[in-house]
């Protein structure tokens, strides 16, 4: 019996970790009626789709990743592709309506009843197949569909009718691109007419929609397929998924996107509430649920938009419904592609880093490419950008020279994260390398110290040498990459002439006489004053994503820090409150991150441009409002909330660094953290209860713990004791490669 009850309490032991989190679903009580605000996206990482839910009348707009104007030389813009309706005359009239995406298997639905009868949509992005499908049934009713659908292209496409199939065929500036969408009916029958496809008394439809264009970022013109060849590749995409059928497209995508979708989870102990997801943002902005929502919404948007092609998602993702949007829907340099990518690593979607990682490097190394180019033309080597790019390498406005190391920043998280030695020696290396050669070409001996010589602090103020801005990133850069001189031990004479120039390096961290950071090296005309509230914290980078200020290394650059965040204040635009998020989490203020997680949540109505941040938060659909629309918030709020629960960019893990007071309760599953390990944890009462620890490179673990005094034993897996160290609040201990270890309190 005995032996029985302490299997039954290792069971326990073992499953009381697994966060139980609530049901993820956005959900409307009607149709959408603006594209921005309240339609629902889909995507398969380069494939995307919104869709409005509408009755009588749906429309699906759609876009590819790689669909821009502009070309090498030309910044141009991404562009809408088309847009599919349905007409469905006579049914205007609906009861029991409900829209909704649910997050947890990555489809989208619609269902409602019309003059009695029961009508289902369902909605997918298949990444393993590469289309959109849409499914329109009427449960336990035969043979009663009846509704047109038609296609149209956003530009002058060529359009055919054939076989239950259109195809839409055009030329941009520089690119060739295709759409073919096919009409799959069972029962009934499907019969072109005066352009479009009539649906007459079916039993199910499928909508199948293949997309892409001849665009391929390893060519030296960026173009890899003719137009036919191009033809061959969507023809050939769209009969294979017709052939599989919408129910194994289906468990097809729910597997794909599973396998990453469910390795993290997060319990805020509290349940999915019995009311729209817009009466949830409108009116109950202090819901818990509403907080792991969005966190999974953001690593759901991710999945969504960058994965496959060597190429990140934009200042939209993938979703654009529009021509000339707002700044191009461009890869914008000082900061939004970066946040972007933010919570990739820590929330355990390393694969949606890589398209990202890849761009970096393609285009890094691409010899004389533009980004060589433009290093050139200050004669030094390696390579930089300016603020604005677009796929061709096309970059302008305003040279971000301190980008290049920025860009490196998310190559060295990769390896700390995974840990693979051939990611480095390969992929990294080459690229932080001649990285620094740019800066050991360009930077300047003022009094001893090296200076960035004319820099600015996005996006404000003056060019002038020793920017903080430049020389943190710099700092960054040099520091890391000296770190895998010595992890390689490659390229002595490099590594030495390295070193020499970080120890000669100003930091670009002083405090001025208020007692902040300094934001320029020297501030005649005021600035820090006169535009404190500026939405950028470019001064700020290295205290996050950086890792040169903090309270466990010195308090007093990181209480200069926090009086700057608090002279900067609460408003900005929707991708600042984001960042914000993290700022305060790494200063271990963990209700002050939470306050701004609230203020980017606040409910946003203004869909122009607003600079201001007066307007900021997010839509009824949770897209983040700059205002307009800009995925970055999205992705920076994720992170900011991994961030308040688990950091290790100072080399260990510290565990609920910043809990905030409005989730005493909770659990969260599948974190991940520098030197690869898997973090399962809960916490009762603001303290944790139990820690999981999965070792994937057997580094020695080591630990910060507020309260570790509490740490009763470690164990591995199989119950055995694992003998640690207790320093104050830290705990270390050695782990091996595939090993589970158990903290127990």
């Amino acid at each position: 019996m005995r032996i029985f009850l302490v299997f039954i309490m290792a069971i326990f032991a073992n499953t009381a970790l697994l966060a139980q989190q609530a049901r993820m679903e956005l959900w409307y009580d009607k149709p959408a009626t603006d594209w921005m605000t309240q339609a629902l996206p889909v995507g398969n990482g380069e494939l995307g789709a919104m869709f409005f839910g509408g009755v009588e009348q749906e429309n699906i707009q759609f876009n590819e990743k790689t669909l821009w104007e502009g070309s090498p030389t030309v910044r141009g813009a991404y562009q809408d592709f088309g847009l599919i309706t349905l007409d469905f005359p006579g049914y205007k009239e609906q009861l029991n309506y409900q829209r909704g995406l649910d997050l947890d298997s990555a489809i989208g639905y619609v269902r409602y009843t019309s003059h009695d009868l029961d009508f289902r949509r369902e909605y997918i992005a298949s990444r393993r197949n590469k289309v959109v499908a849409v499914r329109i049934t009427t449960p336990g009713n035969s043979g009663r569909l009846n509704f047109f659908v038609d296609i149209n292209d956003a530009h002058h496409a060529e359009r055919t009718l054939e076989n239950s199939t259109f195809t839409l065929r055009g030329e941009l500036t520089h690119l060739n691109y295709e759409a073919q969408l096919r009409v799959v009916n069972e029962g009934g029958s499907a019969i072109a007419s005066q352009g479009r496809i009539r649906i007459v008394n079916a039993d199910a439809v499928t909508l199948i929609l293949a997309a892409g264009t001849n665009y391929d970022i390893a060519k030296a013109n960026y173009i890899g397929q003719t137009a036919e060849q191009l033809h061959s590749t969507i023809s050939r995409r769209i009969s294979m998924a017709s052939r599989k059928g919408y129910d194994k497209l289906r468990r097809e995508h729910v597997a794909d996107y599973k396998a990453l979708y469910d390795r993290v989870k997060l319990d805020l102990h509290c349940q999915q509430p019995e009311m729209t997801t817009a009466e949830l943002v409108r009116k109950h902005t202090e819901s818990n649920y509403l907080d792991a929502l969005y966190f999974q919404y953001g690593r759901y948007l991710a999945i969504s938009s960058s994965l496959g092609m060597n190429l990140p998602n934009n200042l939209q993702g993938i979703w654009c419904n529009s021509n000339t949007p707002p700044w191009e829907s461009d890869i914008h340099t000082n900061i939004n592609i970066q946040m972007n990518y933010w919570p990739a690593e820590p929330t355990n979607l390393a694969e949606c880093h890589e398209p990202f990682i890849n761009y970096v490097k393609t285009e890094a190394l691409r010899d004389s490419g533009s980004f060589q180019n433009l290093a050139r033309q200050e004669d030094c080597r390696g390579w930089t950008v300016c603020t604005q790019s677009n796929i061709f390498g096309q970059t302008d406005w305003n040279i971000n020279r301190p980008a290049n190391a920025w860009y490196c920043m998310h190559l060295w998280q990769h390896y700390l994260f995974s840990q693979d030695r051939h990611f480095l020696k390969k992929t990294a290396w080459p690229v932080m390398k001649v990285t620094c050669e740019y800066w050991f070409d360009r930077l300047k001996e003022v009094n001893g110290k090296l200076l960035c010589p004319d820099e600015w602090s996005p996006e404000h103020g003056p060019w002038q040498d020793g920017v903080p801005y430049a020389q943190q990133l710099v700092y960054e850069l040099f520091a890391s990459t000296l770190e895998a001189c010595k992890t390689l031990k490659s390229d002595p004479a490099f590594e030495n002439e390295l070193r020499d120039k970080l120890i000669r390096l100003d930091r670009g961290i002083e405090i001025d006489e208020r007692g902040e950071i300094k934001e320029w090296k020297t501030d005649k005309e005021n600035l820090a004053e006169r535009d404190k509230e500026h939405r950028h914290m470019s001064h700020l980078i290295a205290l996050y994503p950086g890792t040169q200020i903090s309270f466990m290394q010195n308090a007093d650059t990181a209480n200069a820090a926090k009086r700057s965040m608090l002279s900067r204040g609460d408003g900005g635009t929707g991708w600042s409150r984001a960042w914000k998020i993290s700022l305060w989490a790494r200063l271990l203020d963990g209700n002050h991150a939470h306050k701004l997680l609230k203020a980017a949540l606040a409910l946003a109505t203004a869909n122009n441009v607003q600079m201001g941040g007066f307007a900021a938060g997010v839509y009824e659909n949770l897209f983040d409002a700059h205002p307009p629309f800009q995925i970055d918030g999205n992705f920076g709020a994720t992170a900011g909330m991994a961030e308040m629960l688990l950091q290790s960019h100072l080399g260990y893990l510290h565990i609920l660094p910043a809990l905030p007071d409005a989730w005493p309760k909770g659990s969260a599953e599948g974190l991940r953290a520098a030197g690869n390990f898997t973090i399962s944890l809960s916490w009762d009462k603001k303290q944790p209860t139990a820690i999981t620890i999965l070792s994937g490179s057997g580094k020695a673990l080591d630990i910060c713990l507020d309260n570790a005094d509490r740490l009763s034993s470690i164990t591995d897996a199989s119950g055995r004791s694992i003998s640690f160290t207790r320093n104050g609040n830290r705990i270390s201990f050695p782990t091996k490669s595939g090993k589970t270890y158990r903290l127990v309190f």
